[in-house]
């Protein structure tokens, strides 16, 4: 229903954007404004990043006379070819085979028999692309929000800030979607992260996260969101709009609205509101804004037709 402003319970803070979400939408009336705090979690993790580079000279080398020299050459053999000290062509060879892309036998020949063969499974793949993967580590730190039902990838941890504020959570239940990152298989964390467009997951591009470690304890951040009561003179009904600034949470005022509906959430209770709030619509039917008033010609003549 509708309130007279004197009875609305709107935050001095919040009385603004009342005021402009009224103006831009002549059918609504702001019955309520009001600030709470919710925790955020947020956990710091270490990912492991692969990705191509380019093969330097020696490497390809290596690899080439891998697929190519029948039979297969020793380290030796190939450092003497190339004039250099066997230990660089060793090294080559051996951060090669810790990419798991070439396989050396015990007497240094480029295993195996058959030259197709010679490079492990994933070698000839990177061979035809000319290029190595490497991988390095990089610290993100998940961010998972109970309001919105998100799971997101940060590269900066996010302030830690005393908020004095009601907590949402004393009215609402605010369960995280994600209860234990740790139970994530790699799989399910790989789109998380992708769709963080934090650019380190980017597969058509050859970058993988092969690998994600929880490496601190979790920390909770808390948000201000602010909750709205909205009288529709149109549809004659009352809504609840969540916002954090400006921007309106679609999936959580869904979520509130429908705990509403179910009677699991009071807006008595979270808005500090009157009772006339809480009346069924029957009692008190609003007249909408843009309905127009009988003339008072109209009124004398039915009142004239009555007597």
């Amino acid at each position: 229903m509708l309130l007279a402003s004197s009875a609305k319970q709107i935050d001095a803070n919040l009385s603004s954007l009342a005021a402009q979400i009224e103006q831009q939408n002549p059918d609504l009336s702001v019955l309520a404004a009001r600030e709470f705090r919710f925790a955020i979690r947020q956990t710091p993790l270490e990912v492991a990043i692969s990705e191509p580079r380019e093969f330097n000279v020696l490497e390809e080398f290596i690899l080439r006379a891998g697929v190519e020299f029948e039979p297969a050459p020793t380290l030796q053999e190939l450092a003497d070819l190339l004039g250099l000290d066997r230990v660089f062509v060793k090294t080559a060879a051996t951060n090669l085979v810790n990419l798991e892309i070439l396989e050396v036998a015990e007497n240094g020949k480029i295993a195996l028999a058959k030259p197709s063969e010679r490079i492990a499974p994933l070698g000839q793949d990177f061979f035809d692309k000319s290029a190595v993967s490497r991988s390095h580590i990089q610290s993100i730190y998940a961010i998972s929000d109970p309001l919105n039902q998100t799971l997101t990838f940060k590269f900066d941890a996010l302030p830690a800030e005393s908020i004095n504020l009601p907590d949402l959570a004393d009215f609402v239940s605010l369960e995280h979607k994600i209860t234990d990152l740790a139970d994530l298989s790699i799989a399910e964390i790989q789109p998380l992260i992708q769709a963080s467009d934090l650019g380190i997951h980017v597969p058509e591009n050859g970058k993988i996260v092969s690998k994600c470690d929880v490496i601190g304890d979790d920390v909770e951040i808390w948000q201000i969101v602010s909750v709205f009561v909205l009288q529709d003179a149109i549809e004659n009904k009352t809504t609840i709009q969540l916002r954090q600034g400006k921007q309106i949470l679609e999936t959580a005022s869904n979520r509130l609205n429908e705990l509403e509906s179910q009677q699991k959430l009071l807006l008595n209770e979270l808005c500090k509101s009157t009772e006339e709030i809480a009346q069924p619509e029957s009692e008190t039917i609003p007249v909408p804004k843009t309905r127009k008033q009988t003339s008072k010609k109209k009124r004398k003549e039915i009142e004239s037709e009555n007597k």
